[in-house]
């Protein structure tokens, strides 16, 4: 088997797994309307260029979104056709860590020797001891990419190192049944929000 072979068989595996992983679980996408708070021991820009340099003790936060490394540069460019800003974030550390919290309440962690995220093309790739952790169920690997809004993944080893996928069946029941749950409860509670309305404005008369 080549080595290309190999590796593309490691992908479908992986992401097959992953798929499971992450079901039932959705990106919270209104993170990325939140301020931005950049905290670092060092600062440093060089507008020239549009590049932000951030150094030792680097934490981020946007919403649920946290990133934590040692160094973290940020590029800047304008789109030409749209005018819109689109920023990537180079992180490294030992190791830098990438965390959200998704719409069911479960806590997506990412973590690596370097993150490259870039936010407008809501697009994760980690690469360097990789490793996804989400309801106790675990992936690593050589290189690994993640979508924040369709919440695919996809890992890939290198020649002499395969992608391990641990689940945790148990853990992920568990949160499915809670998450169903919670939705069938919704109706309910507004059924008994409008009798409650209902009564009150019928004792108003």
């Amino acid at each position: 088997m080549t080595a290309n072979l190999y590796q593309g068989t490691l992908k479908v595996l992986a992401l097959t797994c992953s798929l499971f992983l992450l079901t039932n679980a959705h990106a919270a996408k209104k993170d990325l309307e939140q301020e931005i708070t950049i905290k670092s021991q060092r600062q440093s820009a060089d507008l020239k260029n549009k590049i932000a340099s951030y150094l030792d003790n680097v934490s981020i936060r946007q919403g649920s979104i946290s990133i934590t490394a040692d160094i973290v540069k940020v590029f800047s460019r304008i789109d030409k056709k749209s005018g819109e800003k689109n920023d990537t974030y180079l992180a490294k550390g030992n190791p830098a860590t990438f965390e959200q919290r998704l719409e069911d309440g479960s806590l997506i962690s990412l973590q690596a020797d370097e993150i490259t995220y870039t936010p407008n093309a809501h697009m994760i790739k980690i690469s360097g001891n990789a490793l996804v952790k989400q309801a106790g169920s675990e992936v690593s690997g050589d290189i690994i990419t993640y979508n924040t809004l369709s919440e695919k993944l996809e890992a890939q080893g290198s020649d002499n190192q395969s992608v391990t996928t641990i689940l945790q069946p148990t853990i992920l029941k568990k949160q499915k049944e809670t998450h169903e749950m919670s939705k069938a409860e919704q109706p309910a509670n507004k059924v008994i929000e409008q009798e409650a309305d209902i009564k009150g404005n019928g004792s108003g008369n």
